[in-house]
This record gives C-alpha cells, structure tokens and sequence, in this order.
C-alpha cells in the first residue's frame, strides 16, 4: 500500500477493531467479580498462558467455568 491512502470507512474500521474490550471476570471459587478494562490486563491479573483463551471463552459463548474457575462476559463499551 506504499503511497496509496485507506478511505474514510476502511480508516473507520480500522479505528473499531482497535477498541479495547472490556471483561468481567466472575471467580466461581471465591464468589468475586472484577472488570478489567480490556482482555490483555485480565491475562495478566489472572497469570493466563494468553489473551486468545478469553477470545475463545467469548467467541464460544462457553458457560462452563475456565479450569473450573474463572466465567468471562463482554462488557458493554458504551459508557
């Protein structure tokens, strides 16, 4: 793309993929629930090999707990 430009919706859907993702994270085994404000600081909160196993978790809509631990939902973004 050296020297050509993004049009205006093609730069719009670059800036919305960009958005971060807010996560709740409920702790089955301690009964606590924390909002992390995207899926890479909960990663690192919770010592998690990667971010793509809250992608996953999401993406599948699981219901059962991670390791039997950890239920994670999307937070609407529009506060």
């Amino acid at each position: 793309m050296f020297g050509q430009k993004h049009s205006e919706s093609t730069r719009k859907k670059l800036s919305e993929a960009r958005k971060t993702i807010k996560v709740e994270v409920t702790d089955v085994l301690k009964k606590e629930t924390v909002i992390f404000t995207s899926i890479q600081k909960a990663v690192d909160a919770l010592n998690l090999p990667k971010h793509q196993v809250i992608t996953n978790f999401l993406t599948r809509n699981q219901k059962r707990p991670y390791k039997g631990q950890y239920i994670f939902k999307k937070v609407d973004n529009s506060d």
